[in-house]
């Protein structure tokens, strides 16, 4: 009869620990099925998306090998943009190319006219002043930080003016590349801005010229 006891209470016993494993089995189930559900579920719902803001540039001229433009300060020196793809659109950024820089002390300003019907800067855009140095040869990007400053449809002048006081050693600004564009482009320059402008319009055809781009806002 004992023994009948104690065999008893074994079967017992290990009937509870088979349904304490079984019932701990299917808690892991339950848990790790919880666990891959909310991954699935973040998976899912966790989504990085880029918006980028629509622009448009003007032509990307091919550089001409030991063409620069070489200028004393001071001295002013521009080119007309009056592509219709830019036209009553917001100036986002101008980009400049500089064959050769001189000195991290190299400042100038950046103006902006009207087109004039004679084909010339006409009236001064930005009420800012907008002061730059190059930080380094190749193209530079300026980003022209006035909201509302729209290009007219007659077209932008955009003028690069060097300071007297642009290198103190040998006043020689920083060089500004000459390219090739598609097209015949009008540029200009002249000492000071008491002077009058020297138009270039013949150089190989009127396609060579300073190198600068305009990026505007869609």
């Amino acid at each position: 009869m004992r023994i009948k006891i104690i065999y008893f209470v074994i079967s017992l016993s290990l009937l509870f620990v088979e349904d304490s494993l079984a019932q701990e089995k299917n808690n892991q189930v339950i848990f790790k099925t919880n666990i891959d559900s909310t991954k699935s579920i973040i998976l899912e719902e966790v989504k990085i998306t880029s918006k980028k803001i629509a622009a448009t540039e003007t032509e990307k001229p091919s550089r001409k090998k030991h063409y620069s433009f070489l200028t004393k300060a001071p001295t002013q020196i521009g080119m007309i943009f009056n592509e219709g793809q830019i036209a009553d659109k917001r100036l986002n950024s101008i980009f400049i190319y500089f064959d050769k820089k001189y000195t991290q002390i190299c400042t100038f300003q950046i103006l902006l006219y009207s087109v004039g019907i004679d084909t010339l800067p006409f009236r001064l855009l930005n009420k800012r002043e907008l002061a730059f140095s190059a930080n380094h040869e190749g193209w530079n990007k300026f980003p022209i930080q006035i909201n509302d400053l729209i290009i007219p449809k007659e077209g932008i002048a955009v003028v690069v003016n060097f300071f007297q006081k642009s290198n103190m050693v040998t006043g020689e600004t920083d060089r500004i590349a000459m390219g090739k564009y598609s097209s015949k482009k009008r540029f200009f320059f002249r000492p000071t801005s008491q002077n009058d402008w020297i138009i270039f319009n013949s150089f190989q055809e009127g396609r060579i010229g300073p190198m600068i781009r305009l990026s505007v806002d869609e």
